[in-house]
């Protein structure tokens, strides 16, 4: 009896120590977290660097604004923790600019003066999901920094095909949420881990407006490798892509081949 009283005890203050306290949404605690991230040059191709934090790597042209790949994983542990926390999207959702870089905000709100279809509209897509990052309060905060990990992204196509692999990639752990199953009906298995990689590529337009120079990619590009097996899809970023991933999906070899470059080699899985 007492073993157990003990254990009992032992498990509540564990609990207590690794239980995550909602830190202060505000754009001073944004910039104070992305001060311990600091970036570092990159040569994939000119005008890049490279951000490593403890929620996803990115390689980033700072000439495009826009991520030439993405990488994160998750886990059924980081699954059990986003339904845990249940972070709050209207809190920890503001974007806010890396430090010395440009707020992207009135940006947006300008290139899309005059268009009426909500899903026409241009959106502020993340690379590394709000979703996937939300296992900590931390992680949902950097997933929401201009433009290290967001892009010009079409809100059809970004509340489509990529909310879609967002809700397979959560699935594919075992999540019994609601959210992704009310997007994407997966009976398969499922594993302990899934990594991907995502980016842009190609230019539908480039805008220069605010005095941002930034890209209007014409591809939203995704790799997700779970289970021995890769899976690769190309999404065009338009209105065709607003449902149905799995229509998208191309072999691995023929993603490299177009990006011209394995974005596996480039940042390998950690």
């Amino acid at each position: 009896m007492k073993k157990n009283l003990l254990a009992c005890i032992m498990l509540a203050i564990s609990s207590m120590v690794i239980a995550q306290i909602a830190p202060p949404s505000t754009a001073k605690y944004a910039h104070e977290l992305q001060a311990r991230f600091p970036l570092k040059p990159s040569h994939l191709r000119a005008n890049c660097v490279k951000w490593d934090n403890l929620y996803f790597s990115a390689i980033i042209d700072t000439s495009l604004r826009e991520s030439v790949v993405t990488y994160a994983y998750y886990t059924t542990d980081r699954e059990d923790s986003v339904v845990s926390l249940h972070v709050d999207r209207s809190r920890y959702g503001a974007w806010h600019a890396y430090i010395g870089m440009k707020s992207e905000t009135k940006f947006y709100t300008d290139i899309n003066r005059g268009i009426i279809n909500t899903l026409l509209k241009y959106d502020k897509g993340h690379y590394a999901a709000f979703e996937l990052c939300a296992w900590s309060y931390d992680g949902a905060i950097l997933s929401c920094t201009y433009d290290l990990n967001e892009g010009i992204e079409l809100q059809g196509q970004n509340e489509g095909t990529e909310a879609e692999v967002e809700s397979l990639t959560r699935l594919l752990v075992g999540s019994t949420a609601r959210e992704p199953h009310s997007k994407v009906h997966y009976t398969g298995p499922t594993f302990r881990r899934v990594d991907y990689w995502k980016g842009s590529w190609g230019s539908k337009e480039v805008f220069n407006v605010d005095g941002i120079v930034k890209n209007y990619a014409a591809v939203y590009w995704n790799l997700l490798q779970y289970g021995g097996a890769s899976h690769a899809y190309w999404f065009p970023n338009d209105i065709s892509a607003q449902t149905g991933y799995a229509q998208f999906e191309i072999p691995v070899e023929e993603l490299v081949s177009r990006l011209g470059f394995d974005p596996k080699k480039v940042i390998p899985a950690q």
